[in-house]
């Protein structure tokens, strides 16, 4: 019982983060990036993921930077 209390407190921290990139990324690039939700269109990339906290969001944007993405949004949500 306490083991799921800490989980679902885990899950209820958790934030939902969308960035916007410029540029499509495709299967390649998307696979470097397994824990985002990922649709391309327009000269853009979406990714929608789930963050505990900020250590794990700006590991993902120095992924990106890393990639040479180019950020164009971000949002955050709980």
């Amino acid at each position: 019982m306490e083991r799921e209390q800490r989980k679902t407190a885990e899950v209820n921290r958790q934030r939902t983060v969308h960035i916007v990139v410029r540029g499509e990324f495709g299967p390649r690039l998307a696979s470097t990036l397994p824990e985002c939700e990922i649709t391309s269109a327009a000269g853009e990339t979406h990714m929608r993921l789930r963050v505990r906290d900020d250590a794990e969001l700006f590991g993902v944007l120095e992924r990106l930077r890393d990639l040479g993405a180019e950020l164009v949004s971000l949002s955050t949500s709980t």
